[in-house]
């Protein structure tokens, strides 16, 4: 797709391009010629060391507070997943307790000067830490969530996945709030700390390569969207214990039960739509997620529109869900569905927990290439590679390298 200086960018946001996405690309750019992949072992471990001390301190509790409404006590590390459904669908026993791979910010950070590791896509993770973050205090993380920790009392499955959605979204709205200004606000400093100790070039490159990170993450993000969206939940979670039609002034819930078989993967995200008629600032965000069988429950594929954006995707995102739904339990086309909540889940979230037996059988499994009719790449590479498609366009209307993602998708056998 060629853009021109003076087209509008492609990603809605009624901007030309010379003022938007070319501009990311131009960090980018020089995100790559800092690169400190090539640095000395030494050197690579301070630099780690130091990521490593932000993103502890952005996950700790210190200073900050409780999501409920008007609630001042301190957090506590709160599972997006609950543990106990982990510990039973996903996780594996190891010589350190259960683990599981996520796509671990903390982890992905720490590996960032790391050649090796830097790469992946998955890391492996103790189930203590598992998609954890500083969400809500003890009580009320007890009293709102424990309808999905333990079941009681239990939910209609329209609160089940609502409840689930809540928490994902206040993970992402967190992580786009703190990580991206807070977690990285501390530059490297050549007369003190780990700065001391490194030479002045690598120094000006690692401070170089975190602010362009921090400025295209910024540009992507539409904070004030997001300000919006937590008002709405916090609108519904205030009237706790919550109901259907508490749910219903503000949300459409689509549910989306699937079939009876072992899922070994779960994730969850937010992300705004936009189609080419419209600008994606004009839009709030809405959530998908894949959540395993849970005791009484059935896994469940599921989508939360705000009610503002309910009509607007009906006869697009909403109307393509609900006919290949159709083919789906019709028996007609399970994988297509399948691939679809793939798509949706890699495109929207970062909040991706995979068992270690799955992660092992797509690192042994390969990929047929019809063309040239051989076996290449391991069905572990597709997915990075389709996750870093769908990276590249994020929130931009580029139709060839999503149908390119969503084609390399349908070979990654995920179900």
């Amino acid at each position: 797709m060629c853009i021109k200086r003076n087209d509008k960018c492609p990603c809605n946001s009624g901007k030309k391009y010379k003022h938007c996405h070319l501009v990311i690309e131009k960090l980018k750019k020089q995100m790559e010629r800092n690169n400190l992949h090539a640095i000395s072992i030494t050197d690579r471990k301070k630099l780690q060391a130091f990521d490593r001390d932000n993103m502890k301190r952005f996950f700790e509790s210190k200073g900050k507070k409780c999501q409920f409404p008007n609630c001042d006590r301190k957090p506590i590390k709160s599972h997006t997943f609950p543990r106990n459904l982990l510990e039973k669908q996903i996780a594996g026993r190891t010589n350190n307790g259960y683990s599981v791979f996520s796509t671990d910010i903390k982890s992905i950070i720490s590996n960032l000067q790391n050649p090796d590791l830097h790469n992946e896509l998955f890391y492996e993770i103790n189930i203590n830490d598992a998609g954890t973050m500083p969400l809500f205090c003890k009580e009320h993380d007890s009293h709102i969530f424990s309808p999905i920790e333990i079941l009681k009392p239990i939910p209609s499955v329209k609160q089940y996945l609502f409840l689930y959605s809540y928490r994902f979204f206040l993970y992402h709205y967190l992580k786009e709030n703190y990580a991206l200004k807070a977690a990285y606000e501390d530059t490297l400093d050549s007369e003190k700390g780990v700065g001391k100790s490194l030479s002045s070039v690598i120094t000006q490159k690692r401070n170089i390569i975190y602010d362009n990170a921090i400025k295209i993450a910024n540009t992507k993000t539409n904070i004030s969207n997001l300000e919006v969206l937590k008002t709405k939940f916090d609108k519904v979670i205030k009237k706790i214990p919550l109901t259907d039609t508490e749910i219903d002034r503000h949300f459409k819930v689509y549910a989306f039960k699937l079939k009876n078989k072992p899922i070994k993967w779960c994730g969850a995200g937010c992300t705004e739509i936009s189609y080419n008629d419209s600008l994606v600032t004009k839009h709030l965000g809405c959530s998908f997620g894949l959540i395993p069988n849970n005791k009484v429950f059935s896994a469940y594929f599921y989508c939360v529109v705000p009610n503002e954006e309910n009509d607007y995707l009906n006869d697009k995102l909403l109307k393509l869900l609900k006919d290949e739904y159709v083919n789906y339990n019709n028996g007609e086309n399970d994988s297509l569905f399948e691939n679809i909540i793939k798509y949706y889940i890699f495109d929207s979230s970062e909040n991706i927990i995979v068992s270690p037996d799955l992660i092992d059988k797509l690192k042994r499994k390969s990929v047929y290439d019809s063309e040239n009719k051989i076996f290449r790449y391991s069905q572990y590479d597709s997915l990075i590679d389709a996750n870093h498609l769908l990276t590249q366009v994020k929130g931009i209307d580029d139709s060839e390298k999503r149908n390119k993602a969503f084609k390399i998708l349908s070979k990654v056998e995920l179900f």
